[in-house]
């Protein structure tokens, strides 16, 4: 039983960590003028994340895997591949986290705490109004007329109702 599970483990391991599977690409269009390959890489490289650095585009890193990214990616368009075919290669080959910008539902990653921050503070304004407007239960002994008011509370409440 432990032998057959040791091969099971073991096919299952091979097959996930396989080799890498170039993924398809459609045929290119025509190839850009040699002086725009550098900036249209540069601009497409902008937009993919490091798989090392997590926080920098392949444009901005120094890391192996972000120069061969880079690299790839100046083929690519050299080859006649536009934006789009070259981040769908992308994140063919290393899923949607490789977009430095978020597309889709994934907008809402961004969107929700900025929305989340408003709707508390939009409920702390709600309560904070409600519970102004509250009278007080418990009335002060100089609301009522058992003690006099002292000198300060008659200037503060004169100076209120002017």
């Amino acid at each position: 039983m432990k032998a057959l599970l040791f091969v099971l483990v073991l096919a299952l391991t091979a097959r996930a960590n396989g080799p890498e599977v170039e993924p398809e690409l459609p045929p290119p269009g025509a190839p850009p003028a040699a002086e725009e390959v550098e900036a249209l890489t540069r601009e497409i490289g902008a937009g993919l994340r490091c798989p090392v650095c997590q926080g920098l585009s392949i444009s901005d890193s120094r890391a192996e895997a972000a120069t061969m990214m880079y690299d790839r990616t100046r083929e690519l368009v050299a080859a006649g591949y536009d934006e789009d075919q070259i981040r769908d290669y992308w994140v063919a080959r290393y899923g949607e986290w490789v977009l430095l910008e978020p597309e889709g539902k994934h907008w809402l990653v961004w969107v929700a705490p900025g929305m989340g921050l408003g709707l508390g503070l939009g409920w702390l304004a709600v309560v904070v109004s409600r519970w102004r407007k509250e009278p007080d239960e418990v009335p002060l002994p100089s609301e009522v007329g058992l003690v006099e008011r002292d000198p300060y509370e008659k200037r503060l409440l004169d100076e209120i109702d002017n």
